[in-house]
């Protein structure tokens, strides 16, 4: 291996490590505020779906339905609809700088309109970190 392949190959792998560790860093704060995100929808907490999502919010369901932040806050914390359960599989994360692309398998148990259904669907979220951490951007829930 010449000199400037091994300086190259050193600088490469020093700077992959210096990434990695800044992408755990993020990656821990990120899957925090997604198991806080989901928590505080069973829970039916206001005041921490607000805390973490921006007010510009696009949420998305399978239904092709959106809601905005407050309506969105609205029909979790009147009981309208009620999260039982959420479990998330196949989790994705990619870090673009100051943003995220999460994508997973959504399970959930939801009460809605007095009927409890068992809902399988794959969803999208962007986030987007800011002074006060992370909060959601967006979010697209599709069945295939």
């Amino acid at each position: 291996m010449t000199k400037l392949n091994f300086l190259l190959a050193a600088t490469v792998a020093c700077a992959a490590s210096v990434n990695v560790y800044a992408k755990t860093s993020d990656q821990a704060s990120l899957d925090s505020a997604v198991r806080r995100l989901h928590a505080a929808m069973i829970a039916a907490n206001g005041a921490e779906l607000k805390a973490l999502t921006t007010s510009t919010l696009s949420y998305g369901h399978s239904n092709a339905s959106v809601q905005n932040q407050q309506v969105y806050i609205d029909t979790i914390t009147s009981g309208k609809t009620h999260y039982k359960r959420i479990d998330l599989t196949e989790p994705s994360v990619t870090l673009a700088g100051d943003n995220a692309i999460v994508r997973d398998h959504f399970s959930t148990t939801v009460e809605s309109d007095g009927q409890q259904t068992d809902v399988e669907l794959d969803q999208l979220m962007v986030w987007k970190k800011g002074g006060n951490g992370w909060k959601l951007l967006a979010r697209q829930g599709f069945k295939h």
